[in-house]
């Protein structure tokens, strides 16, 4: 399996993308479910638990963290469940003006060549932009402010080089961040909401297997941003999703070998006694390899049920059609 899953997240600025991730470290930093998350940078862990330090202890609106500078910041980081590494990931932070820069410009350069590389991408919407019911007109407006329509556009680009399909979809997660400004909505409305802003991916036959979820720091920070309590909501949803998106994929994979391999053997096996015996090499290591295969693929499913258990309620669309999690 490959040593790293690459997460690109996409959304304006201050939308809540860098204090998403920091309630997410603080969280699974301590343990949840079993389930941790640690930095591979010391240097990193020091730095990103010195911002979440800062964001409970201190009032007004120094508690949030700057802005995320110029340069794309990279977080290496292991998820390990029980303190045994089940997986290894980078996320790269962007300043949100890179959606909006001309091609040309640095960030965009790199934001683009990322998202080419990427095994998941989160779509962030502020719920700042869904706090109440609106007319399409007025919600088409807000997609417009959120930066949707720069979202669709990576979107476009990325699609046309992966060309996801039912049998072989693509992971993405809209995370509505902020949820605490939009409590008091029937989450089912809110959900329409999100699937117009978002209409593209939802399209039978489209190939996005889309999960939404909204995160928050803390509900009274609705009312009282510079002094409400923290206190995170679901940031580890999204992230569990996209390993297990992953896994999924080298489940897939390793299927695909082993039924190969099967085959393999099959033809090896085929015809008289004494092609049998002048094959008996071929033939054993053959056998020796579906053996391997399947332990993997015993260990890939393990992993995946471990992840599952987390998303029995998580709300998960197939081109549109909604579905459950499965291993």
């Amino acid at each position: 399996m490959s040593n790293d899953v690459k997460i690109t997240m996409l959304g304006t600025t201050g939308a809540g993308k860098t204090c998403y991730m920091l309630g997410l470290y603080a969280v699974m930093q301590m343990g949840l479910q079993g389930f941790t998350l640690s930095a591979k940078d010391p240097d990193v862990d020091l730095k990103l638990t010195d911002l979440w330090e800062r964001l409970i202890d201190t009032t007004g609106e120094d508690r949030w963290p700057p802005p995320t500078p110029d340069d794309p910041q990279t977080y290496a980081f292991n998820f390990s469940y029980g303190l045994k590494p089940l997986i290894a990931f980078d996320w790269m932070d962007y300043r949100g003006g890179a959606m909006t820069d001309s091609s040309t410009a640095s960030d965009a350069r790199q934001l683009r060549e990322r998202l080419k590389a990427s095994d998941c991408v989160f779509l962030c919407i502020s719920g700042e932009h869904l706090k109440e019911h609106l007319s399409d007109a007025q919600l088409g407006n807000k997609a417009r402010k959120a930066k949707v329509n720069n979202m669709t556009t990576f979107l476009v680009e990325l699609g046309d080089i992966i060309k996801p399909s039912d049998q072989k979809p693509f992971p993405i997660v809209i995370t509505i961040t902020k949820y605490d400004l939009c409590f008091g909505r029937p989450k089912q409305e809110l959900m329409a909401d999100i699937k117009k802003i978002f209409g593209p991916l939802f399209t039978p036959g489209s190939g996005w297997l889309v999960m939404i979820c909204p995160v928050s720091l803390g509900k009274e920070l609705g009312e009282d941003s510079a002094s409400g309590h923290i206190d995170p909501k679901n940031m580890h949803l999204p992230l569990v999703f996209a390993l297990y998106s992953r896994f999924r994929e080298y489940f897939l994979s390793e299927q695909n070998q082993l039924s190969g391999t099967r085959e393999r053997l099959a033809n090896l096996k085929g015809g008289n006694w004494l092609q049998r015996w002048w094959k008996s090499g071929d033939i054993q290591a053959t056998e020796v390899n579906i053996q391997a295969s399947q332990s993997k693929i015993n260990e890939i499913q393990q992993r995946m049920a471990l992840l599952a258990q987390e998303l029995t309620n998580a709300e998960l669309y197939l081109s549109g059609e909604e579905i459950k999690i499965d291993v």
